[in-house]
């Protein structure tokens, strides 16, 4: 995929880079996040108040919906202890083909923003089982019950998001307590 965010960060690999990649809205310019690079790696990603891969994938995501972006590109001295991303920028960019996929498909099952859910009581009475990622929804939504908030606070991709809400509401485990749209 060629992208003007995308090519910013492989032109930052390939010279080696070290400093951050400031994101700002291309209409606003207000500050949307940055890419963190050491010696030419991605270490870190922070975008809309996410971090890590998620960061990373939402920044790509956003600018595959066609959101413009500027950036400012600033060299500094970048320690070691701020990584978060492991991975070769080789490996998440060949995974960027699958993850645009599974957010396309996601997107038609996706609950609305305003929709208040809880974990039903007496799916975890029973003590269903549950995979990773259902786990992770679950998690969340012991401290928020509204979509919107569930999205922005759960630490999974969205459309791992969208597809684990799909699962638990067809295992039984989640009941909507509000369907209004409430501000």
């Amino acid at each position: 995929m060629d992208s003007r965010v995308m090519g910013v960060i492989e032109e930052q690999v390939a010279v080696k880079f070290t400093g951050k990649v400031n994101l700002l809205s291309a209409t606003t310019r207000q500050f949307l996040g940055h890419v963190l690079f050491k010696d030419g790696d991605v270490i870190q990603v922070r975008f809309q108040g996410h971090q890590g891969l998620k960061a990373f994938y939402q920044l790509l995501i956003q600018e595959y919906t066609l959101q413009a972006f500027a950036y400012v590109v600033e060299p500094e001295v970048v320690d070691e202890k701020e990584r978060q991303i492991h991975y070769p920028f080789s490996v998440l960019k060949s995974k960027l083909p699958e993850v645009l996929k599974q957010y396309r498909e996601s997107l038609k099952l996706r609950p609305p923003g305003q929709v208040k859910v809880v974990p039903d009581p007496e799916f975890i009475r029973n003590s269903t089982p549950v995979t990773n990622l259902e786990f992770e929804v679950l998690e969340t939504l012991t401290e928020w019950n509204k979509v919107d908030d569930v999205y922005q606070h759960c630490k999974l991709l969205d459309h791992e998001i969208t597809l684990a809400m799909v699962s638990l509401r067809k295992k039984g485990a989640l009941k909507i307590v509000s369907a209004k749209n409430n501000p």
